[in-house]
Protein backbone atom coordinates (compact mmCIF):
# COMPACT_ATOMS: atom_id res chain seq x y z
CA UNK A 1 0.00 0.00 0.00
CA UNK A 2 3.16 2.38 0.70
CA UNK A 3 3.98 1.54 -2.70
CA UNK A 4 0.80 3.00 -4.16
CA UNK A 5 0.61 5.99 -1.97
CA UNK A 6 4.40 6.95 -2.86
CA UNK A 7 3.37 6.20 -6.81
CA UNK A 8 0.35 8.62 -6.30
CA UNK A 9 2.24 11.63 -4.71
CA UNK A 10 4.79 11.07 -7.67
CA UNK A 11 1.63 11.50 -10.36
CA UNK A 12 1.24 14.22 -8.36
CA UNK A 13 3.83 16.19 -7.72
CA UNK A 14 4.52 15.83 -11.58
CA UNK A 15 1.59 17.57 -12.29
CA UNK A 16 2.12 20.35 -10.20
CA UNK A 17 5.22 21.31 -12.53
CA UNK A 18 3.97 20.72 -15.85
CA UNK A 19 3.33 24.32 -17.62
CA UNK A 20 1.89 24.51 -21.08
CA UNK A 21 5.58 27.17 -21.64
CA UNK A 22 8.27 24.20 -21.26
CA UNK A 23 6.43 22.50 -24.02
CA UNK A 24 6.21 25.50 -26.07
CA UNK A 25 9.89 26.19 -25.45
CA UNK A 26 10.78 22.24 -26.83
CA UNK A 27 8.46 22.60 -29.50
CA UNK A 28 9.99 25.36 -30.64
CA UNK A 29 13.81 23.64 -29.89
CA UNK A 30 12.37 20.57 -32.08
CA UNK A 31 11.39 23.13 -35.34
CA UNK A 32 14.78 24.82 -34.83
CA UNK A 33 16.34 21.58 -35.24
CA UNK A 34 14.33 20.45 -38.21
CA UNK A 35 14.81 23.50 -39.95
CA UNK A 36 19.13 22.87 -39.26
CA UNK A 37 18.62 19.29 -40.38
CA UNK A 38 16.68 20.79 -44.08
CA UNK A 39 19.35 23.38 -44.50
CA UNK A 40 22.09 21.44 -43.63
CA UNK A 41 20.55 18.31 -46.43
CA UNK A 42 20.66 21.26 -48.99
CA UNK A 43 24.07 22.17 -48.12
CA UNK A 44 25.57 18.62 -49.44
CA UNK A 45 28.26 18.54 -46.89
CA UNK A 46 30.48 15.84 -48.52
CA UNK A 47 32.60 15.06 -45.23
CA UNK A 48 30.08 15.55 -42.13
CA UNK A 49 26.86 15.72 -43.78
CA UNK A 50 25.56 12.14 -42.37
CA UNK A 51 27.45 12.50 -38.88
CA UNK A 52 25.47 16.26 -38.22
CA UNK A 53 22.38 14.83 -39.45
CA UNK A 54 22.86 12.01 -36.62
CA UNK A 55 23.75 14.10 -34.25
CA UNK A 56 20.46 16.20 -34.68
CA UNK A 57 18.26 13.53 -35.22
CA UNK A 58 19.83 11.80 -31.53
CA UNK A 59 19.19 15.49 -29.72
CA UNK A 60 15.32 15.88 -30.97
CA UNK A 61 14.96 11.95 -29.80
CA UNK A 62 16.49 12.95 -26.25
CA UNK A 63 14.37 16.46 -26.20
CA UNK A 64 11.00 13.86 -27.05
CA UNK A 65 12.06 11.32 -24.96
CA UNK A 66 12.95 13.55 -21.61
CA UNK A 67 9.87 15.96 -22.05
CA UNK A 68 7.46 14.72 -23.96
CA UNK A 69 7.84 11.26 -22.51
CA UNK A 70 8.27 12.75 -18.98
CA UNK A 71 11.52 10.66 -18.48
CA UNK A 72 13.38 13.52 -16.82
CA UNK A 73 10.92 13.66 -13.83
CA UNK A 74 11.42 9.39 -13.21
CA UNK A 75 13.90 8.38 -10.81
CA UNK A 76 15.85 5.11 -10.38
CA UNK A 77 15.03 2.03 -13.69
CA UNK A 78 13.79 4.72 -16.09
CA UNK A 79 16.77 6.93 -16.30
CA UNK A 80 19.03 3.87 -16.04
CA UNK A 81 17.08 2.29 -18.88
CA UNK A 82 16.88 6.00 -20.44
CA UNK A 83 20.91 5.92 -19.85
CA UNK A 84 21.89 2.36 -21.42
CA UNK A 85 19.50 3.06 -24.57
CA UNK A 86 21.56 6.23 -25.47
CA UNK A 87 24.69 4.15 -24.81
CA UNK A 88 23.72 1.50 -27.16
CA UNK A 89 22.69 3.78 -30.16
CA UNK A 90 25.80 5.77 -29.53
CA UNK A 91 27.55 2.54 -29.92
CA UNK A 92 25.57 1.27 -32.95
CA UNK A 93 26.22 5.14 -34.70
CA UNK A 94 30.11 4.96 -33.53
CA UNK A 95 30.39 1.25 -34.86
CA UNK A 96 28.32 2.19 -38.60
CA UNK A 97 30.30 5.59 -39.13
CA UNK A 98 33.79 3.78 -38.51
CA UNK A 99 33.25 1.28 -40.64
CA UNK A 100 31.57 3.60 -43.41
CA UNK A 101 35.09 5.45 -42.92
CA UNK A 102 37.14 2.29 -44.49
CA UNK A 103 34.88 2.18 -47.29
CA UNK A 104 36.59 2.98 -50.80
CA UNK A 105 34.69 3.79 -54.30
CA UNK A 106 34.33 1.34 -56.16
CA UNK A 107 36.28 1.88 -59.83
CA UNK A 108 37.14 -0.74 -62.99
CA UNK A 109 40.37 -1.62 -63.12
CA UNK A 110 42.69 -0.15 -65.76
CA UNK A 111 42.75 -3.56 -68.15
CA UNK A 112 38.74 -3.98 -67.59
CA UNK A 113 36.67 -3.88 -70.78
CA UNK A 114 35.06 -1.23 -69.16
CA UNK A 115 37.78 0.88 -68.31
CA UNK A 116 37.83 3.41 -71.35
CA UNK A 117 34.04 3.27 -72.28
CA UNK A 118 31.72 6.88 -71.68
CA UNK A 119 29.65 7.64 -69.20
CA UNK A 120 25.69 7.44 -70.62
CA UNK A 121 23.43 10.03 -70.18
CA UNK A 122 19.92 8.15 -70.63
CA UNK A 123 18.09 11.76 -69.50
CA UNK A 124 19.93 13.20 -71.93
CA UNK A 125 17.33 12.55 -74.95
CA UNK A 126 13.53 12.03 -74.11
CA UNK A 127 13.06 10.59 -77.22
CA UNK A 128 15.45 7.43 -77.14
CA UNK A 129 14.84 7.17 -72.90
CA UNK A 130 16.53 3.69 -71.47
CA UNK A 131 16.56 1.92 -74.90
CA UNK A 132 18.55 4.62 -76.17
CA UNK A 133 21.00 4.92 -73.42
CA UNK A 134 21.31 0.84 -73.81
CA UNK A 135 22.05 1.07 -77.46
CA UNK A 136 24.37 3.70 -77.01
CA UNK A 137 26.36 1.47 -74.66
CA UNK A 138 26.17 -1.98 -76.60
CA UNK A 139 27.43 0.19 -79.63
CA UNK A 140 31.12 1.42 -77.64
CA UNK A 141 31.20 -2.21 -76.39
CA UNK A 142 31.11 -3.78 -79.58
CA UNK A 143 33.22 -0.74 -81.31
CA UNK A 144 35.72 -1.39 -79.05
CA UNK A 145 36.28 -5.32 -79.48
CA UNK A 146 36.13 -4.94 -83.44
Amino acid sequence: MAIANESRQEEHNMQEHHGAGRYVVIWIALLVLTLVTVFTGRMHLPDFGLVLALIIASVKGTLVALYFMHLSEHQGANRLVFAVSILFVVLLIGFSLMDIGTRFRLANPPGSQYSDLQAVDIGANPTEGRTGGHQQLQKQTHEKHE
